[in-house]
Order: C-alpha cells, then sequence, then structure tokens
C-alpha cells in the first residue's frame, strides 16, 4: 500500500471554498485532540535522549535547519500547544492557520522559538499575539497563516527561507526530494512518552496531485502538494505549520507548510 503526504501549496493563495463535513477535516480541533496532549508530552521528555518525523533522523543542531521555527500556542483556558513555522523574514513566521484557530479552539499568543532543536528550552524565544490568518481559510483549503514578530538577528542558527518565484512558483516539483522537519510525533502509533522532543528531519518525493487524488477521499486542489510516503515517512502529530522544502538550482525554497 501507498501512503502520501497532503501539504498546503505556499504560492497558490486563493480559492473558492468547498462544501464538505467539517468533523472529517484534520484541522478540526486540532489543538485538544493533538496539540495540547503532544505539548504535554514534549514538555516531560524534553530533556531525556531519543527520537519526532515519521521514520526521521534527529537533528543535532540548529545550523542544519536555521529556518526551523517551534510554536507553543497559548489557548483560551490556559492549555498550550504546539506546531512549527518558517522563518520567511527577519519579522515574520509562516505557519498553518490551524495552529492559531482550528475551528474549535483558539490560540491568544504565539511563543516562537527560533535556534533551537527543542521546542521547550533553548535558542531566541519571542512572544506575538500579531497572526494573520488566509481571509478565505477553512476546513480544507487556504491552511496558511503569518505571525509578527519583533526583527531577530540572523546567525548561523537563523536564517530565512526563500518563497518560490514567479517563475519558480509556476512550474512542476515533481519528482524532487522534499525535506520535512518539526518536534512531533515519530511512529503514527506511538502512544507512550519518547525518549527524546528534539526536531526530527526526513526526505520524502514531491508527487503530482493527480496521483495523490487516488490516495485521498477529499478532492485534491490546485493549492495543495503531495509528497510520496512510502517506506512509512512523513509528518505527524506536532508537526503542523513546519516547512516542506525542496532544493532547485542549489538554492533551498519553502514550498508548502
Amino acid at each position: 500500500m501507498r501512503f502520501y503526504n497532503l501539504f498546503l501549496c505556499l504560492f497558490i493563495f486563493f480559492h473558492t471554498s468547498d462544501c464538505k463535513s467539517v468533523e472529517n477535516s484534520p484541522i478540526y480541533g486540532y489543538h485538544l485532540r493533538v496539540g495540547v496532549p503532544e505539548a504535554r508530552r514534549i514538555a516531560v521528555k524534553e530533556t531525556l535522549k531519543g527520537s519526532r518525523i515519521v521514520g526521521g533522523s534527529q537533528v543535532t543542531a540548529a545550523t542544519v535547519i536555521p529556518y526551523q521555527v517551534g510554536i507553543i500556542a497559548a489557548l483560551t483556558g490556559g492549555a498550550s500547544s504546539v506546531c512549527g513555522g518558517s522563518l520567511i523574514s527577519t519579522t515574520r513566521v509562516l505557519t498553518a492557520a490551524h495552529c492559531w484557530f482550528d475551528g474549535q479552539t483558539r490560540a491568544t499568543q504565539f511563543t516562537i522559538v527560533l535556534g533551537s532543536v527543542t521546542i521547550f528550552s533553548g535558542g531566541t524565544r519571542l512572544t506575538t499575539s500579531d497572526v494573520t490568518m488566509h481571509p478565505n481559510w477553512n476546513y480544507y483549503l487556504n491552511d496558511i497563516a503569518y505571525a509578527k514578530i519583533s526583527a531577530v538577528t540572523l546567525s548561523n542558527t537563523i536564517q530565512l527561507i526563500a518563497l518560490p518565484t514567479t517563475a519558480e512558483a509556476s512550474r512542476s516539483f515533481e519528482g524532487l526530494d522534499g525535506l520535512i522537519s518539526g518536534f512531533g510525533k515519530t511512529s503514527d502509533a506511538q502512544t507512550t512518552f519518547p525518549t527524546s522532543t528534539a526536531l526530527h528531519q526526513t526526505t520524502v518525493s514531491v508527487i503530482t496531485n493527480a496521483v495523490c487524488q487516488n490516495s485521498f477521499k477529499v478532492t485534491i486542489d490546485s493549492s495543495h502538494v503531495c509528497t510520496n510516503g512510502t517506506g512509512g515517512k512523513g509528518t505527524c502529530d506536532g508537526d503542523s505549520g513546519g516547512p516542506l522544502t525542496v532544493l532547485l538550482n542549489n538554492k533551498r525554497l519553502l514550498i508548502g507548510v
């Protein structure tokens, strides 16, 4: 059986909404269903060693993926949730819209963690409540948002990730190796505490939406990009909002969240 991962494509921004069941959406209720339990689990075990990204390897230094951002979302009611993000300018972090509002629970503040392979400790830490969701966000389309932060100083552990130019965005990324990273689980079946909470990464292959459509019950839109999860590789709980990047003409580009 073949498995595919679905990402929101960054460079096609506005779309009409589809009328689909909210209950079937993978992002509805993300915080209470995934983010809060994952935040508790990471916080408890962050000081121990071991293994997040499914089928991936641990990132041992922040210099490896310096554009990776960890996000701790403070929720209404007092709980905390976790997501990932990407630093696209010295004052902007790109993430998934459902990390701010998942249709059920809303965040009131993000703690942005930069230059760290752990999310609850280390690195440069900034707080913000200045988050803008896509105006046409719904449970299946336009799941993208940016957080405005105080200007950060770039270093070997904090770097920007480039967005595709118009010309680059018009091409297909099919066949390229995509790099995904995050602080989430390292197994779909993982229910016990891991021995580590460090940032993990893995490589997946970008595939066509036509191939992806055959594996998903929901409609695959032109604003989506799919990757091949053969071998059990892909994102998992807690990785929401994190980067999907490719290397094109010796330049690493952010093509999905």
